[in-house]
């Protein structure tokens, strides 16, 4: 993965220039060869998982409980996954014809796992405050599948990867009791932002392809709700149509569709959009046309922005 661009604290509105353009999609080192990729890839978030379970499970009792400050933590994260990543035989002199990673590739990488998901470890209750004026939300939300009214007062877009486990908690402790809570107001929108590879690309295309049969949300759900296993499967052609399968879809055109390329676009576009909005990491919404790359935050966070939007309507 190449690193994307620094994003500004502020949330993106039509007062600030937008980030520069977006890079070609998929992201990817320039220096090494798709095999060396997913190693390293799959080694970094390995390394990164351990360690930040073992900063989780040491210490006491609050979100932090280490007692660490999240500049110690990214601190640690940088020092440990590098060291354990420089030592790999991918890293450095190239052998048997393939490119490998120069430090530089591995720089981006590191970064990249740290941002999306060190970032959140210490999550604030306290959301970024909007500028005084935000995109239209018809440009923002695209046309992509959302549940709740089309002409809610709240629209809430999430722009996510299927493999971030930060997405994951949104789904699972935060969606559902948001769209509960706010059946009439609210619009939920889903766009992709694939940052985790092949695997991450393919389960974004099997919603579109269950949308064709009318089962996006049930894709989309049953898709986290396997990464939430002990052992959850890769994202392969053939987990995902066992998925549909379970859904009851029509699988024959369910493959066909899946290995089409019909929706390579799509997934770009909402790619490069998440990139110009100035996301770093997964996830990140745009709230009524406003910015917010806060992550995976609690509930709270979001009611009190749904609650300032819906003041701005009673007004």
């Amino acid at each position: 993965m190449a690193e994307l661009p620094p994003s500004d604290p502020r949330p993106v509105s039509l007062r600030q220039d937008m980030p520069g353009q977006p890079q070609p999609y998929p992201p990817q080192p320039t220096s090494a060869s798709p095999t060396v990729v997913l190693i390293m890839t799959a080694a970094i978030f390995l390394l990164l998982g351990l360690l930040v379970a073992t900063l989780l499970t040491t210490g006491g009792d609050d979100d932090n409980s280490a007692g660490l400050s999240e500049r110690d933590v990214q601190t640690l994260v940088y020092r440990e996954v590098g060291t354990q990543i420089a030592a790999l035989p991918v890293v450095g002199a190239a052998s048997d014809g393939e490119e490998n990673l120069s430090q530089a590739d591995l720089q981006e990488m590191v970064n990249q796992a740290v941002t999306t998901q060190v970032a959140m470890l210490v999550p604030t209750t306290t959301p970024i405050p909007p500028t005084p004026t935000a995109m239209p939300v018809a440009m923002t939300a695209d046309d992509d599948a959302f549940q709740g009214p089309a002409d809610a007062p709240v629209t809430i877009i999430e722009f996510s990867d299927f493999q971030c486990g930060y997405c994951g908690r949104f789904y699972f402790n935060t969606l559902q009791p948001l769209l509960e809570k706010y059946p009439d107001q609210v619009k939920f929108v889903y766009r992709d932002f694939v940052i985790f590879g092949e695997d991450s690309e393919r389960a974004a295309v099997a919603t579109e392809c269950a949308e064709e049969q009318g089962k996006f949300w049930e894709m989309h759900n049953s898709i986290f709700e396997s990464r939430s296993l002990d052992e959850p499967p890769a994202l392969s052609e053939e987990t995902l149509v066992s998925l549909a399968g379970d859904l009851d879809l029509d699988t024959d055109a369910f493959q066909q569709c899946l290995t089409s390329g019909k929706y390579t676009d799509e997934i770009a576009k909402d790619f490069n959009d998440a990139v110009a909005y100035g996301f770093q990491g997964t996830p990140g919404f745009v709230i009524n046309g406003v910015v917010y790359p806060f992550g995976a935050q609690p509930i709270e966070v979001f009611d009190q922005i749904i609650q300032a939007e819906l003041e701005k309507v009673a007004s």
